[in-house]
C-alpha cells in the first residue's frame, strides 16, 4: 500500500468478520477475513497453489492494531510491484488508529530468497473528503474527437429542429 504517482486514495471498510481495502489505482480490492488471533489466521491461509493477484491476506487484532499477513502473491504481481518478491515472501502489515483522522501504517517484508534480513517501512494515512474516481486512461484515445464531434453535431441538429 505504498503511494504511487497518482490515484493513492484507499477506502477501508470493516464488517464484523472482514476488512476490505478498496484501492483507487486499478480498482483493486483486498478482502481480508478477520480471525480471533494470529494462530487461527495463519491456519486459514489458502494452499500455496492458490495465488490471488494481491496475495492471500488474513487478519487479526492485537489490541487496537489490525494485523494483516499476506502470502502467495500472484507470480506476475511479484515483479511488477514497488519492490520484487518471491513465492517465499511474507508481508506483515500493522494498521493503528493514531487519531480520529490518521492511521499509522507499518509493514515488514520477510523474503529470505531476495533479502538478507526482513525489512520494514511505515507511513501515515490521513482522512480525506476526496472521492475515488473511475480509473481510466484517455491518452492517445483517437476516437475521442470523433465521439465529441458526433455529440456536438447531434446537439446542433436538435437545436435546429426545435
Amino acid at each position: 500500500m505504498l503511494s504511487v504517482l497518482y490515484n493513492n486514495t484507499h477506502e477501508i471498510i470493516q464488517s464484523p468478520d472482514h476488512v476490505t481495502i478498496v484501492i483507487e489505482m486499478n480498482h483493486d480490492a483486498r478482502i481480508i477475513p478477520i480471525f480471533d488471533n494470529a494462530e487461527e489466521a495463519r491456519a486459514n491461509h489458502k494452499p500455496s497453489a492458490i495465488q490471488p493477484w494481491l496475495g492471500d491476506s488474513v487478519g487479526w487484532y492485537e489490541g487496537d492494531a489490525l494485523m494483516v499477513e499476506t502470502r502467495n502473491v500472484y507470480p506476475e504481481q511479484r515483479s511488477s510491484g514497488a519492490f520484487p518478491v518471491t513465492d517465499e515472501t511474507v508481508v506483515t502489515e500493522r494498521f493503528t488508529r493514531h487519531s480520529p483522522t490518521e492511521i499509522f501504517y507499518e509493514f515488514t517484508v520477510n523474503d529470505p530468497v531476495l533479502y538478507s534480513q526482513p525489512w520494514k517501512a511505515e507511513l501515515s494515512f490521513h482522512e480525506t473528503d476526496k472521492q475515488q474516481y473511475e480509473y481510466a486512461c484517455h491518452e492517445g484515445n483517437y476516437a475521442m474527437p470523433g465521439i465529441l464531434y458526433g455529440a456536438r453535431l447531434a446537439e446542433a441538429e436538435a437545436r435546429a429542429g426545435a
